[in-house]
């Protein structure tokens, strides 16, 4: 056999385990989940139909079955105390109505990320870091029928046109919107529903928060500053979870006022309460029959062109929509403002203008020299922290690529 010729890469810890992000939880207490197995069984499974039209009624269906749920401990169980029977019927209530065995994960303000993979794979990303739960559904079928009840609350048809599909939720919890990516298990290969819940709080990180936490300085954020009021656009890159929406969420309020803004995404994670010009709109699909309409952010952008719009704001870009950032947005003498999945700052203009290309036949050339009609900055996110910062400087003609000034490159240990 021939001999392996290779360099070995520096030495770094091969982790094959994980922590456990422990939680305490009322559905953890024996005693407590007795009563509540017998409620659930007595009051939600025997009547599976009518709570179905519940969770989609109104507060007084609502108020109906919470009264069932009372009336049965009160009959069976009339010894327990005032506040045992309200913690009970809490348990029953997020059950039915809310995320049930996740509750302890949506409160928790170090989770940023929930994950069920299985009624019993419950995994979640916390500071930064990502762990498996000490949390669990009673079952298969526990879990295969919560699943449902939401997407019922959030009226999501059991239709493979919504097998794999996203919605936002805000109006359970006060500190947090709660954007869900649904994947029905025809869909995926353990036969299991997914379930992603991205929690976006709805007071945006403070600028002394984002210091803290390590993703930017101050210097940054002068920075930031400068660029955002003269007028240059901004490419927010990294993975998933790096910290691009919390960053161009606060970016969006320093827009000056006195410009129009359309921000455009798929799922509600950019906001603003401040700015008065802001207008957001996101995707969606509308059933008529056999036939679906889709509203997608090409069909937004195109739209937003006939409007006076000053800012056009993508809340992530995966898609056809780019080539309306290089053909019409940045051509018109408005600014783009947006966030991609990139490896580093460099590969995110080649990201984008390899998502143009997608519906157009543009060489990769022409897309990025386009970039140099207004001032450009190129940030990259890396574990919810700045790490590099461009800025396009101009073209070059003979090399057919485009230059870039260096700003900023974080030092690791």
């Amino acid at each position: 056999m021939g001999e392996l010729k290779y360099t070995p890469s520096k030495p770094k810890e091969h982790i094959l385990h994980s922590e456990v992000y422990e939680v305490e939880s009322n559905f953890h207490d024996e005693e407590l989940m007795e009563i509540f197995k017998r409620l659930k069984a007595n009051v939600l499974d025997i009547n599976a139909s009518s709570i179905a039209k519940a969770v989609q009624g109104t507060e007084q269906d609502f108020l109906a079955v919470m009264g069932r749920a009372k009336r049965y401990l009160n009959q069976y169980y009339s010894e327990l105390g005032e506040e045992t029977t309200r913690t009970i019927l809490k348990m029953f209530q997020s059950a039915v109505f809310g995320y049930y065995v996740l509750t302890p994960l949506v409160e928790a303000d170090d989770v940023s990320d929930i994950k069920v993979l299985a009624w019993n794979k419950i995994v979640c990303k916390a500071s930064g870091n990502r762990y498996e739960t000490n949390l669990s559904f009673m079952s298969e079928q526990d879990y295969n029928d919560w699943y449902n009840r939401l997407r019922r609350i959030h009226r999501i048809k059991n239709d493979i046109h919504n097998a794999a599909t996203c919605c936002t939720d805000r109006k359970t919890n006060d500190s947090y919107y709660m954007r869900i990516d649904w994947q029905d298990r025809k869909l995926v290969s353990t036969d299991a529903n997914n379930i992603h819940i991205r929690k976006i709080p709805t007071d945006k990180y403070s600028w002394d928060y984002l210091k803290e936490a390590g993703m930017v300085t101050d210097e940054m954020i002068e920075y930031f500053r400068d660029r955002i009021v003269n007028g240059y656009a901004f490419l927010i890159s990294g993975r998933g979870g790096s910290g691009k929406t919390s960053l161009l969420n606060k970016l969006l309020d320093w827009v000056p006022y006195n410009q129009s803004v359309l921000v455009s995404q798929e799922s509600d994670e950019l906001y603003s309460d401040s700015h008065p010009q802001m207008q957001f709109e996101h995707t969606m699909s509308l059933a008529h029959g056999q036939e679906t309409e889709e509203y997608s952010l090409e069909d937004e952008l195109r739209l937003g062109l006939l409007q006076d719009i000053d800012n056009f704001v993508i809340g992530e870009i995966k898609g056809a929509e780019a080539l309306y950032v290089f053909t019409t947005a940045l051509n018109t003498g408005a600014r783009f403002l947006g966030t991609i999945h990139s490896n580093d700052a460099i590969s995110s203009v080649t990201r984008l203008a390899q998502c143009a290309r997608y519906k157009s036949d543009y060489p990769m050339e022409t897309l990025e020299e386009m970039l140099t009609s207004v001032p450009f900055v190129l940030v990259h996110m890396s574990h919810f922290s700045v790490c590099e910062i461009l800025e396009i400087k101009d073209f070059d003609y003979d090399m057919n690529r485009l230059n870039y000034r260096k700003i900023y490159k974080k030092k690791y240990k």
